[in-house]
């Protein structure tokens, strides 16, 4: 992922799972280097279209994605990004932590 800049709306967050999670509940989960982790619910969907960019290839219904608005990005510097995937009420999987960096 490239860098994205402080309060950028727009911009496309991409969390890959590397299996098949179209039958979950997603939740993006970014972390700041200082500041409070956001869990975010809204806006956040499981595509079911292969994505391929310059870094990484999105296979459909195994990443979640999410666009950005104004207060997500609140923070310049570090930041890490997980997925949190809800198949039920027993069974909630994470992905691994992805840094990238928040440009002022």
């Amino acid at each position: 992922m490239s860098n994205l800049n402080f309060k950028e709306i727009g911009q496309i967050i991409r969390v890959n799972a590397g299996k098949d999670i179209s039958l979950s509940t997603p939740t993006l989960i970014l972390q700041p280097e200082l500041g409070e982790t956001k869990e975010i619910t809204t806006g956040v969907t499981i595509p079911n279209v292969q994505v391929v960019t310059d870094a990484e290839t999105f296979e459909a219904n195994e990443y979640i994605e999410y666009t950005t608005i104004i207060d997500d990005l609140d923070y310049a510097g570090r930041w890490k990004k997980k997925a949190k995937l809800e198949f039920s009420a027993s069974n909630i999987e994470q992905t691994d932590f992805e840094k990238f960096r928040v440009l002022p």
